[in-house]
């Protein structure tokens, strides 16, 4: 497998159109991050944004704009014989519109490949291809999925955004700041983490803010106000109140039976 060429969050204006009668000479992959058309097999289709799709070679190739942009980013790749196998292996399709929802994780991807195509890393063909071999696991585990919110444009940024508050649960996690930060709508980000997660944020928040705790009263001899300070909360007795809540037990009987065990 050869990387040819590589391009990242391309953008064209209305009327954009690629016509490639015998194809580009190679394969191709696209991330189609805009609402565009595409003709196969004789037949024009819509395209819907968050969408790739890998052009065998000679495969026609006619797709374009149908709004007033269009933004994708491409992949010209040569296989070996018998390298075909690969995809037939993860059952991901030629010439076949694929869904994946958010481009985000492939871009980032398609980006690295990018930067190694023009670099002088002695290493960058290589590199390169692994890449591009992340790229193509990620595409199968999109397309099995059996979960149409995992579709959603916004996933991946919710998943990102839970990822960050299970890291980091004492960090301030106001539904205020988290709507700030993805410029959503307060009840279209609590309906969105719940709808994708099962959990509403302040509970997520919470039961990361508490796992930190039973952490910190087991491993260290900080006191129960600096545990309460070192989770996110001001108020020792409102720590105290949610943290025997959740383990039927407060700070210092915790402490005391985690120490019993351990000795």
């Amino acid at each position: 497998m050869k990387i040819n060429r590589a391009g990242n969050n391309y953008r064209h204006a209305a009327g954009f159109l690629i016509n490639r009668p015998q194809g580009s000479g190679d394969y191709l992959l696209l991330i189609i991050k805009t609402e565009a058309f595409m003709e196969l097999y004789g037949k024009r289709m819509e395209i819907p944004q968050g969408s790739a799709l890998i052009f065998k070679k000679g495969t026609p190739q006619l797709y374009g704009a149908t709004t007033d942009k269009y933004v994708n980013d491409f992949v010209h790749f040569a296989l070996d014989e018998g390298e075909e196998s690969v995809f037939a292996e993860l059952d991901i399709p030629f010439d076949t519109p694929i869904p994946i929802g958010d481009t985000a994780e492939f871009s980032a991807f398609i980006r690295s490949i990018a930067f190694e195509r023009y670099s002088q890393n002695i290493h960058k063909a290589a590199t390169m291809r692994h890449y591009f071999e992340l790229i193509l696991l990620k595409l199968s585990e999109r397309m099995q999925s059996s979960s149409p919110e995992q579709l959603h444009p916004y996933y991946g940024h919710f998943l990102n955004l839970r990822s960050e508050i299970q890291l980091e649960p004492q960090n301030d996690w106001s539904i205020d700041l988290i709507c700030k930060k993805l410029l959503l709508s307060r009840s279209y980000v609590q309906h969105l983490y719940k709808l994708f997660f099962g959990v509403s944020i302040v509970r997520d928040v919470c039961r990361g803010r508490m796992e930190r705790a039973k952490y910190l009263l087991s491993s260290t001899e900080m006191t129960v106000t600096a545990v309460s300070r070192s989770c996110g909360y001001e108020n020792d007795v409102h720590f105290m109140r949610l943290f025997k809540k959740e383990t039927g037990r407060t700070p210092s009987e915790y402490r005391a039976e985690r120490s019993t065990r351990t000795y």
